[in-house]
């Protein structure tokens, strides 16, 4: 029984020497045995002594992310095994200014870790749907990278790392928006804006930013990135102004938001999503119980104006069918106040036989716009359902129309063309 007690002592002795042993740590790391070389650098830096000593604490960082490497680990023990690796490191380079044992390595322990982190962990996550992974490794990818950065450290052939990694930044943004961490995902696209990048795989950054500081009302930073978003991709202008609408009449009930529009339209005279928007919300306001009786003919002549704005500036299907629409319709009120004047009275008979030649007036005013629908949907090689529904509801005005003129030609030519749209 001494003797088996004897043995176990020594034993336990042997461990102790081993763990003192630098050269051990060293030869195990070598040879590849990572499990091995964790317990011995472990042991070793255990005690007091060897734990003041910077060598022992780059060995443990390089060894712990070579074993983070290994493939039977799990991405969560994989990412920890990396940060105990980095926290080594760093701590080495704080014991010894030199840092020789990373220099002569060209700081590869440190870039390795980057490149596991953002690609072996990130990229990997991301492709096997493990947001919540990707996410990690790309945060982490991005810690390691301005640590780098912040220390001036180079790597092999003397390569630099730029002050702002965008590529890891955007994967940053797009995963922690996807896990729906809002404000997280703002602080990491707003790196990419403030650093004013402007390639075309970064609008992104721009986009998800100008709805964020909407959405938070902050009216300020709304403005500043929709100005940057204007001037790196103007291209997107209808997203943008899109926006800048949606923001400007939040809230806004009607008739108030005309004056917002008429503020736009004074601000983007070219734009022509803007009149086209506010022709509609005038059409819908026009025959709304909200409207105002005495100001129903103010918001008419108001709604023809705004629409040949926006015709002036792009004739499409749809503002011209918006336009021929109202005319039309607003043609037949006219004529039902005219035919609800039955007195014999002068100023009765006058005022209707007023009202008939308004109705008529009204009636062909709405002519060319319609035919405009017809003219500009032949043009269409993949017209939307919309345009199929506005340039057939053309004819049907167009066919009422010449009804009304009684020209038979005209109107069977039209009720031909209805049946050919269906």
């Amino acid at each position: 029984m001494k003797k088996l007690y004897l043995f176990v002592v020594i034993a336990m002795f042997g461990n102790i020497v081993l763990a003192q042993d630098i050269n051990d740590v060293k030869n195990l790391a070598v040879l590849g045995q990572n499990e091995k070389a964790k317990e011995a650098v472990d042991k070793f830096l255990l005690v007091e002594k060897n734990a003041k000593k910077a060598e022992g604490w780059f060995y443990k960082g390089y060894i712990y992310n070579q074993l983070s490497k290994d493939a039977t680990k799990k991405p969560e023990e994989a990412s920890d095994l990396k940060q105990i690796a980095f926290d080594a490191l760093k701590k080495y380079r704080e014991m010894d200014s030199n840092a020789d044992l990373l220099k002569d390595q060209n700081n590869a322990p440190l870039f390795d870790i980057y490149v596991g982190y953002s690609s072996d962990l990130g990229v990997t996550a991301y492709t096997n749907k493990n947001v919540a992974a990707a996410f990690e490794g790309f945060k982490k990818g991005l810690e390691v990278h301005d640590y780098i950065v912040a220390n001036n450290l180079t790597g092999a052939n003397g390569f630099k790392f730029s002050a702002l990694d965008t590529t890891l930044t955007l994967y940053a943004g797009i995963t922690s928006g996807e896990l729906k961490n809002t404000d997280v995902s703002a602080s990491y696209y707003k790196k990419l804006t403030d650093a004013n990048v402007g390639d075309p795989q970064y609008i992104d950054a721009y986009q998800v930013l100008a709805d964020y500081y909407k959405t938070k009302k902050d009216h300020v930073a709304f403005a500043d990135i929709l100005a940057k978003g204007r001037k790196f991709y103007p291209t997107n202008e209808e997203y943008w102004m899109a926006l800048e609408i949606e923001e400007a009449i939040d809230g806004v009930g009607k008739p108030e938001v005309f004056k917002k529009y008429e503020d736009l339209m004074s601000r983007h005279p070219a734009n022509y999503t803007l009149p086209y928007n506010y022709s509609v919300e005038l059409y819908h306001y026009i025959y709304s119980d909200k409207a105002k009786a005495g100001a129903v003919a103010e918001y008419k002549a108001k709604l023809v104006e705004v629409a040949n704005k926006a015709i002036v500036i792009k004739s499409t299907v749809d503002i011209n069918f918006l336009l021929a629409n109202f005319l039309y319709n607003n043609s037949i009120d006219v004529s039902e106040e005219a035919r609800k004047l039955k007195g014999p009275k002068p100023d009765d008979l006058k005022k209707k036989k007023e009202l008939e030649a308004k109705a008529t007036a009204t009636m062909n005013e709405s002519i060319p716009y319609a035919e405009a629908v017809e003219t500009l949907f032949a043009t269409l090689t993949k017209p939307k359902t919309s345009e199929k529904i506005n340039y057939k509801q053309s004819l049907v005005i167009l066919k009422n129309i010449y009804e009304v003129k009684k020209d038979a030609a005209k109107m069977a030519a039209y009720d031909k063309k209805i049946k050919e749209a269906e």
